[in-house]
């Protein structure tokens, strides 16, 4: 048998192995060149604190249609339960981006007289956003939340 046709399956064997290293270490440094972007920078904390939220939801479900979300045309108008002085209601309004936590904005809850809040979305990214209202009101908290598209 001559040397040409000897088998070459060990140098095939290498070969396959080399290349596979190769792959593997192109593959890792591509993804470690990609922005991992959590939903929240307190994620852990925010995950302990859900059972409140649940509490929260389920306040402002017993509070019946005086208070909700209506998408408009040029934003999102919150309506907070009449009768309660205005003063009482404290909280936050946060338009909540999941593809992008550094647009996230957040609006301090402040209802007129018609105990409602305008929120613009004119000037957002377009794409999937979650407005959260969460507020404080005769000490008790309350939560809502409504996904909306910019397009």
């Amino acid at each position: 048998m001559t040397a040409r046709s000897k088998s070459r399956w060990g140098s095939g064997l290498v070969l396959v192995f080399v290349l596979f290293v190769v792959a593997m270490l192109g593959i890792t440094g591509f993804l470690m060149t990609q922005d991992v972007n959590l939903v929240t920078d307190r994620y852990y904390d925010n995950e302990l604190q859900y059972q409140a939220r649940i509490q929260a939801m389920e306040r402002t479900r017993a509070l019946g249609t005086s208070a909700g979300l209506e998408r408009t045309s040029g934003g999102i108008l919150v309506q907070f339960p009449p009768g309660v002085p205005r003063m009482e209601i404290a909280g936050t309004v946060t338009l909540y981006r999941p593809a992008d936590h550094f647009a996230d904005r957040t609006l301090p809850v402040a209802p007129d007289s018609l105990w409602q809040q305008f929120v613009p979305t004119t000037s957002l990214e377009s794409g999937l956003w979650r407005c959260q209202v969460q507020w404080t009101m005769r000490q008790e908290e309350y939560y809502l939340e409504q996904p909306f598209m910019v397009p």
